[in-house]
């Protein structure tokens, strides 16, 4: 199977859409809840893709952003794989490609940002030299629905 990983085309949409899908993530929301990073809003936003034939078999999303005092660094986020593909080289070929395309823009820093439960996320971004730095806890205070 040949498989071309780059960066995605906005006539790539509804394939990545398609490929969150079948991962049982709802694209939609993925695109409207993080439309910020750790360090504020993001500035730039664009996906990397891997593609067979008619369809996206991995994707991750990048996001750019001016951390204070590194400048501009990105932020991978809902990084999946088609799991048939799961121990192949594609992770890191996807990474490789994330990177290329950071230093292209002249990123001073990938950051990864992934559920703790991912330890195959872990594995993959430690074997790709990224290191930890810390984990975070996200919590939330629901107030329901108000009537105003």
């Amino acid at each position: 199977m040949d498989i071309d990983v780059r960066l995605a085309t906005a006539q790539d949409r509804t394939l990545i859409e398609e490929f969150y899908v079948r991962e049982g993530l709802n694209f939609q929301q993925l695109v409207s809840h993080t439309a910020s990073t750790p360090v504020g809003a993001s500035t730039e936003t664009m996906y990397v893709i891997a593609a067979s034939s008619l369809m996206v078999v991995a994707a991750l999303k990048l996001d750019v952003a001016k951390h204070p005092a590194l400048g501009k660094v990105g932020f991978i986020k809902h990084f999946e794989i088609e799991d048939a593909l799961e121990g192949s080289d594609l992770g890191h070929r996807m990474l490789e490609k994330a990177a290329e395309i950071a230093e292209a823009k002249g990123l001073r820093a990938l950051n990864a940002i992934f559920d703790v439960s991912r330890a195959d996320l872990f594995d993959l971004y430690s074997d790709s030299g990224y290191k930890e730095e810390r984990k975070e806890v996200h919590m939330i205070r629901d107030f329901g629905l108000r009537v105003f």
